[in-house]
């Protein structure tokens, strides 16, 4: 229940108001402020003034048992008052013995704040109150953690929180991590028991044709964001987290275009039945073998990591807390995540859990010098961007060792042995006269 304050509190609040704010500060009761020129015109309860100049609009909303401003009226009427009138802060003061929730220009909502960080936001002309230190930040994430991380992954998220690693800025009124600690965060959540070292080879289906190209010209293809098979990839997980809109934009774009994968997948899924089904042209295709070197995948142009699935439809322990913090707010300040627009694309649907993906991502800058060209691609008739890398190529994390011509390949056998004639006189993949680099697949009663 809400009741109308007395003007014995609307005296009291000002008392505590100029008290307070200090020099330079004023605050009448009942006063209205104009929009320029006089046009428009809002009462407020009390307005707080800066050398004479409205700032500040209070709506004293004394309130016997608990404040709900969640409820629309109390969000969009004030909201669209302070910002007719052209003022910089709007509060809705329900009493001492709860939070304060204040409102800052350019905003289209309310932050909880208690009384004293409403004043240090307004004494700082700021957006936000006093820092949280970390191990503040700590308790707040660390009530938001999947239920699903291991010991070792909390440890490890745990220490990344400190002094040394988190970064606030006012101007914006945010928290981040340095990128190191960041990239670590992530690899965290998508690395189960911080387990990378043990992946040391992973494995592509791929076409017949491809595997031919990659033979005949020499070089590793990396295709862009916009040319992946799963039209999901650029939005699914910023529309999960709730990241805004999702059309096409000049920067999306760019972003998107810049941006190569190489979609693996684990090296036990190699010769695999479903696989073959699924990406390796029904049987006809090929399975492409690599080797790992971790020691090249430097968090800067090249990453590396296993894709994260979600449960279902609506849950995905990851990307449930990441969608946790980023929408947390307390006392003006928000969790930004600066590296959010290069691992978002190791988040995927439950739907294709089946795939154990495994990601090599690349991102191109115009200081690069690798070779990109762009294409008409075959699979879904969108003009996309690619990029060449030499095979051997110092650069490239993954080396390729061997490949495995699908089940259902005519000629089979014949194929085999020319492709590996081929590889001899082109020398892609390493071979001996004991050893060939391409042989067919294992599966026999595959129709």
């Amino acid at each position: 229940m809400i009741g109308i304050a007395s003007e014995n509190d609307l005296y009291t609040l000002k008392t505590k108001l100029i008290e307070a704010l200090g020099d330079g500060y004023e605050v009448e009761i009942h006063k209205e402020v104009s929009a320029a020129y006089g046009l428009i015109k809002e009462l407020f309860d009390l307005v707080v003034f800066y050398q004479s100049d409205a700032i500040c609009g209070i709506d004293y909303k004394y309130n016997y048992k608990f404040p709900n401003p969640s409820i629309t009226r109390f969000h969009d009427i004030p909201i669209g008052r302070y910002k007719r009138v052209g003022l910089k802060y709007g509060i809705q003061y329900y009493g001492e013995k709860h939070d304060c929730y204040f409102w800052t220009q350019g905003s289209n909502d309310y932050k909880e704040f208690t009384f004293d960080n409403i004043v240090k936001a307004i004494r700082g002309n700021q957006n936000c109150g006093t820092r949280f230190t970390p191990d503040e930040v700590k308790t707040k994430l660390f009530e938001k953690l999947p239920q699903n991380l291991s010991k070792e992954q909390v440890i490890g998220i745990r220490a990344l929180i400190n002094e040394n690693n988190l970064v606030y800025d006012e101007s914006t009124s945010s928290m981040f991590l340095k990128t190191e600690a960041e990239d670590e965060l992530f690899k965290i959540l998508l690395i189960p028991n911080n387990n990378e070292q043990k992946i040391k080879s992973v494995c592509r289906y791929t076409s017949l044709n491809s595997l031919f190209l990659t033979i005949k010209n020499g070089v590793q293809v990396m295709c862009s964001i916009t040319c992946m098979n799963d039209k999901g990839e650029t939005s699914y997980a910023d529309k999960y987290v709730g990241f805004g809109a999702f059309a096409n934009t000049s920067e999306s774009i760019v972003e998107n275009n810049d941006c190569f994968i190489l979609s693996c997948c684990n090296i036990e899924m190699k010769d695999n039945l479903t696989m073959w089904r699924l990406y390796g042209d029904d049987g006809k295709g090929a399975c492409l073998e690599y080797d790992v070197d971790l020691s090249k995948v430097d968090d800067t142009v090249f990453f590396f990591a296993p894709v994260s699935y979600g449960e279902t439809m609506s849950k995905h322990p990851a990307l449930d807390f990441i969608k946790d913090i980023r929408h947390w707010n307390e006392n003006g300040w928000s969790f930004n995540l600066k590296r959010w627009y290069i691992w978002k694309h190791f988040f995927k649907s439950h739907l294709f859990k089946e795939e154990n993906e495994v990601r090599l991502l690349y991102l191109w800058t115009p200081e690069e010098t690798d070779n990109t060209e762009w294409i008409l691609d075959s699979t879904n008739s969108i003009v996309s961007r690619i990029c060449k890398f030499p095979i051997p190529n110092d650069r490239l994390p993954l080396t390729l060792k061997n490949a495995i011509i699908g089940p259902k390949c005519p000629e089979q056998n014949s194929n085999v042995d020319q492709f590996n004639y081929m590889n001899g006189l082109k020398k892609i993949m390493p071979f001996s006269i004991i050893k060939n680099a391409i042989r067919s697949s294992s599966i026999e009663d595959y129709r």
